[in-house]
């Protein structure tokens, strides 16, 4: 009886061994497909070792392949995955219609149980905060928990990750950005850096990092950062964006020639950015560059029938006592645009508004035109009209 016992032990003892070592070969084989871009091929190999979800490598490795390598997402509780070229992104396939393999996991559910049997592995805790922190990025405002609560779940498992040794330059980085989200910025700085030093070329910790220290008046450092973050960045519009940030900070360093520098940057990097040509217009108009003219021409036409435009190049030349460059200007424009009613009758409308300071009649001769200009393309009852007639009451006051 007593050797049954033990050859049934042993039989189960070899037999677990043998899953394991089964186990570890797929996981093996699919760390390989994943290297060769095969997300589909490795997830399956992955669910052929453990269909019901049991293991903690598995799982954590299926969490991995899920949140960074899917087509289509639905709740980030089911995925689409695809094989694709060595050569290829799979950033290039998001998003696009296609026959992808959909699959269906519950990774909070599944880490939740796991965490009940091993409470000290950090890794669940980390996988946890991972999960979190990319449905809110994903979906904020619009997933099954409040962003108030994905923020507090995520921080809460990051924390413990972190005090596990578990956290990687991704961890450090998503702490950094939960700080930020609740404007803590100087709270935010140490886990920036410890990113920055886990990962001396991770871009995105360079550039929050320098938006912290921005907010915690520290230009200075916030200019080395951002600096380091240009050349970083691939993605054309997170380098552009990179260069404006560093426009932005000389110009808080009152050292409009630097930022006119990076601002050319940025244009060069991404053009006809309202931002970028925005700050090019108020650099020069401080340093009473004659360059002003031609960045007031780019954000013009970056769309003349916006009132925005208007406003924001309204504001610059007033602000910065240029007031007779700035009537000039648009003098220029209704030459440009006569045959044109929506633009023309826009440009009277903001000369009225400039003229009420300067001369009531002008004003309202100007408003009038605009008027009359206007009611050849919009209905009657416009809201334009309540703002013209709002002016011409105050021209004839």
């Amino acid at each position: 009886m007593h050797k049954i016992i033990i050859l049934i032990i042993g039989l189960i003892f070899t037999a677990t061994i043998i899953q394991a070592q089964n186990i570890n070969e797929s996981i093996k084989k699919a760390n390989n497909l994943i290297e060769d871009k095969k997300y589909n091929s490795a997830y399956a190999e992955l669910d052929k070792a453990d269909p019901n979800n049991k293991n903690m490598e598995v799982i954590l490795l299926k969490e991995n392949i899920l949140l960074n390598y899917f087509v289509t997402s639905i709740a980030h509780q089911m995925f689409a995955l695809t094989d694709i070229d060595k050569n290829d992104d799979i950033l290039n396939y998001r998003g696009t219609d296609g026959n992808f393999d959909l699959k269906m996991l519950d990774i909070p559910k599944l880490l939740d149980s796991l965490i009940k049997v091993y409470p000290d592995e950090c890794r669940l805790y980390k996988g946890l905060g991972d999960y979190y922190i990319e449905v809110q990025m994903k979906y904020p405002g619009n997933w099954l928990k409040s962003d108030k609560e994905l923020f507090m779940l995520a921080e809460t498992n990051f924390t413990k990750a972190i005090a596990g040794n578990c956290a990687d330059y991704e961890s450090y980085h998503a702490m950094g950005y939960l700080n930020i989200a609740n404007n803590k910025f100087k709270e935010a700085i140490p886990y920036f850096l410890k990113s920055v030093e886990l990962k001396g070329d991770y871009a995105s910790a360079h550039y929050n990092l320098a938006y912290a220290y921005l907010y915690n008046n520290e230009q200075a450092k916030a200019l080395v950062y951002a600096k380091n973050a240009i050349p970083l960045y691939n993605d054309k519009s997170y380098k552009a964006d990179a260069a404006r940030m560093v426009a932005q900070i000389y110009t808080e360093l009152a050292d409009d020639s630097s930022a006119l520098i990076y601002y050319h940057i940025s244009d060069s990097i991404e053009a006809k950015n309202y931002y970028t040509y925005l700050g090019m217009l108020e650099s020069s108009l401080r340093l009473k560059s004659k360059e002003a003219h031609a960045f007031t021409v780019n954000l013009f036409e970056l769309d003349p029938r916006n009132p925005t435009i208007y406003g924001a190049i309204n504001d610059a030349y007033i602000n910065y006592g240029a007031l007779n460059e700035l009537l000039n200007f648009y003098n220029e424009q209704l030459v440009k645009y006569a045959n044109e009613d929506t633009i023309a009758g826009s440009i009277y409308f903001y000369l009225g508004i400039i003229y009420l300071d300067l001369d009531k009649a002008i004003a309202k001769a100007d408003f009038l035109k605009a008027k009359e200009l206007l009611l050849n393309v919009f209905d009657k009852n416009h809201q334009v009209f309540t703002a013209i007639e709002q002016g011409l009451k105050m021209a004839e006051q």
